[in-house]
C-alpha cells in the first residue's frame, strides 16, 4: 500500500515531526483581561494537539502591551507569564505534537476594529499604538505614528527577551508574525517603509535584527519558523520575485528552520489582483478559491529552487477539507499544511485521516463564527459555527447519563441533528421525526447553487451531521410528520422542538390566488434538492438581502432577473455581510440591477404591480415572483403539546431565525442540561 504523503514524518533541526499538517498560529483571544494563560485557553491546545497534528503552534502573543489588536490576546511582557505557558506546552507533548508559540507586535492593527473615531497614533484598545515605519500606510487608523529609531530597538529587545521565556517555558520552536501588517510586516513593505533615514530605511534589517536577538538569548540551536508575507498583492508592494531576491536570501542566512509562508496584506491600499482581493490572500472569504495560495506555494517552491534556498515552507489558506490539505503537500509541493479555520471546525481531523474515518470529520463550511459571538476583531473570540465544543473542551465532555431519558425531537436540520447526536452520546433513548425524505433542514438547499463558488461546501454540514445518525445508530423517522397525538404516542420525557422556520409571505393583494397558481414561490421551494420549483424564464426576487444570492444564480442560469427591495438602503442578511462585496458585482457583470425603494402592490394574472422609489407604479410581467422577506419561527407544536408532554425545549430557528451555528451551539448546550 502507498504511504500518504501527508503522514510522513520528517526531522528539521532536530525536531521530529510525525506527519506534515500543522495547527497554524490562530489567535484565540481566550487570555484573561492581563493576557494570562486560561484553563479555557489551554482546553482548546489540548484538543488540538490530541487531534493528530505533528505540531501545534499557539497563536499570536504580544511582547509589549501597546503592540495587543485583541482585549483578551496572550501577553508575555515579563517572567510571570511563564508558568501559564507551561500548562499549554505541557498538554501538547502529553499528546505527542511539538510545540510552538508565535511571538507577535501590532505595528498599524491595533488601529483596526475601533468602532469610534481615534486619536492619532492610537489603537482602539487603552495604552495601545498604531505605529509603523512611516505615515502613508495605515490599517484602521488614517492617522498613524511613525517609530523612532529607539522605539524600533526597544521592540527588537522585547521580541528576544519573549523568546527566552518561549524556550523557558518549553516550546520546542519559535514563529514570529512578520505578516499581515504587523510592525514587522511594516518594514517590510514597499508601501509603509518609505522615506526613512535611519537605519530601518533597509526594509528587512528589523525582521534580522529579531531573529539574531533571539538567537543571542536562545542559542542558535533554537528553532525558528517565521510566519511571513511573501506577496502583498497590492499595487506597488513587492510579489514573490521580490520577497525571494531580497528577503529569503537573508532568512536563509540566518539560518530559519522553515518559512512559514503567507500572502496578502491589510494594509489599506488596491490590490494588485482584480479576482482576489489581497486580505482573501491571508483569511479566504466564502467565495475565496480553494487552496487559494497553491499557485504562490508553487512559485514560491520554485524561485527558492533557483536560488539555492533548500529551506522548508508551510502552505496555508483555505484549506477546508482533507483533499485540500494533502493537496498543499503533494500538488503544491510544500513541506508542511498549516491549517487555521478547519482545526476549529474539526480538531481531529488528522487522526480521523490517518485512520480512514474520512465521513467523520466535520469539514468547513467556509461560515464565520461571527454569527455566533463576535470574532478576534470584532470584541470576540475564535470559535467555530460548525463545531460547538470548540472553546468548551473541558465543560463540554461527554458524560454518561445514570438516568436515561426517553427524548423525542421533531426536525432533522442542523439543530435537531446536533441535539440527537449529543444527547444519544450521553445515554438517551432518541427518536427523531423528520417530515422530509432526507435530513438537513435549510441546510440542505441553501448550498445549492451551482452557479456560485463554493456553496456546495454548506452541505458538509448535513452530510456530517446524516453520517452520525447513521453510526450513533439513532432512530431518525423520515417522511414522518410529527403531530402531538404521535408525539404523545412515544411517551417521551423531553420534546425538542427543532422544526426550524419557513418564509414570510406578507399579506399582498393577490397573494393566494398566485401562490395557488404556482406564480409566487419562496427560496426553499426554487432551491430544493427534490421537486424543485421551476421559477420560469423571467422572475422577480422580491428582497435584495436576502435573495441576492438567488438572483445571481437565476440570472447565471439564463433566466431574466429583475431585483427589487422595499428599502431605501441595502439591508443584507447576516451571512450575506461578508459576501456582498462580491455578489454585488457579479449582478453588475450579470446586469441584474438592485431596484432599492420598490415595493409589492398586488400580485397580478401575469406578474407583479411595484410602487417605485420615484413614486410611479409599473406592473412587471414574469413568470414568476421569488418571497425572500425573511423567515419566521415555525413551532406551532409547542402550543399542542402543552400539558400532554413533561417538558418540551425549542431551539435554533424554531426559537427564533437565526443562523446554523446558533441553532448547533444551542443545541449542543440544552442536550448536556437533559441531567440537570
Amino acid at each position: 500500500m502507498a504511504t500518504d504523503p501527508l503522514f510522513e514524518p520528517i526531522t528539521i533541526m532536530g525536531m521530529e515531526f510525525k506527519n506534515r499538517i500543522i495547527h497554524a498560529p490562530t489567535t484565540m483571544n481566550m487570555s484573561d483581561p492581563l493576557g494570562y494563560m486560561t484553563d479555557r485557553c489551554v482546553g482548546v491546545y489540548e484538543s488540538l494537539a490530541k487531534g493528530g497534528y505533528s505540531a501545534v503552534t499557539v497563536g499570536a502573543t504580544c511582547v509589549r502591551h501597546d503592540g495587543l489588536i485583541n482585549e483578551r490576546m496572550l501577553g508575555l511582557y515579563d517572567d510571570t507569564y511563564v508558568i501559564g505557558l507551561r500548562d499549554v506546552v505541557e498538554v501538547i507533548h502529553n499528546n505527542n505534537s511539538l510545540a510552538g508559540i508565535q511571538l507577535f507586535y501590532g505595528g498599524l492593527i491595533p488601529g483596526l476594529a475601533s468602532t469610534t473615531p481615534l486619536e492619532p497614533a492610537k489603537g482602539w484598545i487603552p495604552g495601545t499604538v498604531s505605529w509603523g515605519a512611516s505615515d502613508k500606510a495605515f490599517i484602521g487608523n488614517p492617522r498613524p505614528g511613525v517609530m523612532t529609531t529607539a522605539d524600533y530597538e526597544a521592540v527588537v529587545e522585547a521580541f528576544a527577551q519573549a523568546a527566552r521565556r518561549s524556550r523557558e517555558a518549553g516550546f520546542d520552536y519559535l514563529s514570529f508574525h512578520f505578516c499581515h501588517g504587523s510592525l514587522p510586516h511594516t518594514n517590510l513593505s514597499l508601501l509603509s517603509n518609505v522615506g526613512r533615514e535611519d537605519k530601518y530605511a533597509d526594509r528587512f534589517l528589523l525582521v534580522e535584527e529579531i531573529i539574531q536577538a533571539t538567537q543571542k538569548a536562545c542559542g542558535a540551536d533554537y528553532p525558528l519558523l517565521p510566519r511571513i508575507c511573501c506577496d502583498e498583492n497590492l499595487k506597488g508592494g513587492f510579489d514573490i520575485d521580490y520577497f525571494v531576491e531580497n528577503y529569503a536570501t537573508r532568512l536563509h542566512k540566518l539560518g530559519v528552520a522553515c518559512i512559514d509562508a503567507t500572502f496578502g496584506s491589510m494594509i489599506m491600499a488596491e490590490s494588485r489582483r482584480t479576482d482576489v482581493r489581497s486580505n482573501e490572500f491571508i483569511g479566504g472569504g466564502f467565495y475565496t478559491p480553494n487552496m487559494v495560495n497553491l499557485d504562490n506555494i508553487k512559485k514560491l517552491k520554485k524561485l527558492l529552487g533557483e536560488y539555492g534556498i533548500d529551506t522548508p515552507v508551510m502552505g496555508s489558506c483555505n484549506l477546508g477539507t482533507p483533499e485540500q490539505v494533502r493537496t498543499m503537500v503533494t500538488e503544491g509541493g510544500a513541506e508542511f499544511a498549516a491549517v487555521c479555520r478547519f482545526s476549529m471546525d474539526d480538531p481531529e481531523f488528522p487522526k480521523k485521516m490517518l485512520h480512514g474515518r474520512d465521513r467523520e470529520i466535520r469539514k468547513s463550511t467556509r461560515t464565520g463564527a461571527s454569527l455566533l459571538h463576535g470574532n478576534i476583531f470584532g470584541k470576540g473570540y475564535a470559535g467555530s459555527p460548525q463545531n460547538p465544543e470548540f472553546g468548551h473542551e473541558r465543560e463540554y465532555k461527554i458524560v454518561p447519563t445514570r438516568s436515561p431519558k426517553r427524548v423525542v425531537i421533531v426536525g432533522g436540520g442542523s439543530g435537531g441533528m446536533e441535539f440527537a447526536m449529543t444527547a444519544k452520546k450521553i445515554g438517551h433513548d432518541v427518536a427523531l421525526f423528520e417530515k422530509g425524505n432526507r435530513l438537513g433542514g435549510v441546510m440542505d438547499w441553501c448550498g445549492n447553487y451551482p452557479n456560485i463558488p463554493n456553496t456546495e461546501s454548506i452541505r458538509y454540514q448535513p452530510e456530517y451531521h446524516s453520517y452520525m445518525m447513521e453510526l450513533l445508530g439513532v432512530d431518525c423517522r423520515l417522511n414522518t410528520a410529527a403531530t402531538a397525538d404521535s408525539i404523545a404516542a412515544e411517551q417521551p420525557d423531553v420534546v425538542v422542538i427543532a422544526t426550524g422556520a419557513r418564509a414570510k409571505l406578507p399579506p399582498v393583494e393577490g397573494l393566494a390566488a398566485a401562490r395557488t397558481a404556482g406564480r409566487v414561490l419562496t427560496m426553499d421551494e426554487v432551491m430544493a434538492r427534490d421537486n424543485a420549483a421551476d421559477p420560469g424564464k423571467s422572475v422577480v426576487v422580491w428582497g435584495a438581502g436576502e435573495g441576492m444570492e438567488l438572483a445571481l444564480e437565476l440570472a447565471r442560469q439564463g433566466r431574466a432577473v429583475r431585483l427589487i427591495d422595499q428599502n431605501g438602503g441595502l439591508v443584507p442578511a447576516p451571512y450575506m455581510a461578508s459576501r456582498m462585496f462580491h455578489v454585488l458585482g457579479w449582478l453588475a457583470e450579470a446586469r441584474v440591477a438592485l431596484e432599492l425603494g420598490t415595493s409589492v402592490r398586488e400580485f397580478t394574472a401575469d406578474g407583479v404591480r411595484v410602487a417605485k422609489a420615484d413614486g410611479s407604479e409599473e406592473t412587471i410581467a414574469c413568470d414568476s415572483v421569488i418571497v425572500c422577506q425573511g423567515r419566521e419561527p415555525a413551532n406551532a407544536l409547542v402550543r399542542e403539546l402543552e400539558g400532554r408532554v413533561p417538558e418540551v425545549l425549542v431551539l435554533g430557528d424554531a426559537k427564533k431565525p437565526r443562523s446554523y451555528g446558533n441553532a448547533i451551539h444551542e443545541a449542543a448546550y440544552l442536550a448536556r442540561q437533559l441531567d440537570s
